[in-house]
């Protein structure tokens, strides 16, 4: 299945512009094609080619699946922007392959990178859904500080790092069914000490993620394999 996306207006949908270029001279699609599209409310449709520009390429549409992909969680995963830019892309690339719903750039403390480019991030998330044939766009937010993202309201609210505590439980025993999960994830030289206490004061439940020492975005993968693999449908 070859997805694109595209938004719709009544009876009528339309190519989001970047989508234009492989339908058309790509894909070679022409007027009377068939195509298939999401536009990022989680929802599968069809459409019939009707009018190709040099820019735009629109039709009209039917609905063809609700949830489309859906995996059956809510999951966030709050994570430190590495400092080699290619790793949180990978992240991001294989978090949303198997099922993520946002993912937030938080700066800490040890945070080597504090700036983040968003939207190359959105361009890898889209290919990543529509490679893994899901309806929903993952949200990803821009870049915001340790305080400011624990100050919010979280459902369940989790943390992962590699200080020695006994509190520490087992990822997969704090998944809640049917209830929205949040885990925070540290920079390569995790968590300060002051950070782990201000979160745990806001009522993040100390996680460990196995007995391994993990990279910043290899860790942010293993907490979304452990939702995918516990509550995924």
């Amino acid at each position: 299945m070859q997805l694109f996306l595209a938004e719709i207006q009544g009876n009528l949908f339309e190519l989001h512009t970047d989508e234009v270029n492989h339908c058309v001279r790509v894909l070679r699609k022409s007027v009377g094609d068939v195509i298939q599209f999401i536009t990022g409310d989680g929802n599968l449709y069809e459409g019939s080619i009707v009018t190709i520009t040099k820019k735009s390429v629109s039709g009209t549409w039917t609905k063809v699946q609700d949830q489309f992909g859906d995996v059956g969680y809510d999951l966030t995963i709050a994570i430190a922007p590495t400092k080699n830019m290619d790793r949180i892309e990978a992240f991001v690339e294989k978090a949303v392959e198997m099922g993520i719903t946002r993912i937030v750039p938080i700066i800490c403390d040890h945070s080597e990178r504090k700036i983040v480019k968003t939207s190359r991030l959105k361009k890898i998330a889209l290919s990543a859904t529509k490679q893994s044939l899901k309806g929903a766009l993952v949200q990803i937010d821009e870049p915001q500080s340790f305080d400011e993202f624990i100050r919010q309201p979280h459902e369940n609210l989790c943390i992962a790092h590699c200080e020695t505590d006994t509190s520490k439980t087992p990822l997969k025993h704090l998944l809640i069914p049917n209830s929205a999960t949040t885990i925070m994830i540290g920079p390569e030289g995790d968590f300060s000490k002051s950070e782990i206490l201000r979160a745990t004061k806001a009522g993040a439940k100390p996680v460990h993620l196995g007995s391994s020492r993990l990279r910043t975005e290899t860790a942010g993968l293993v907490a979304v394999a452990v939702v995918y693999d516990t509550l995924g449908k």
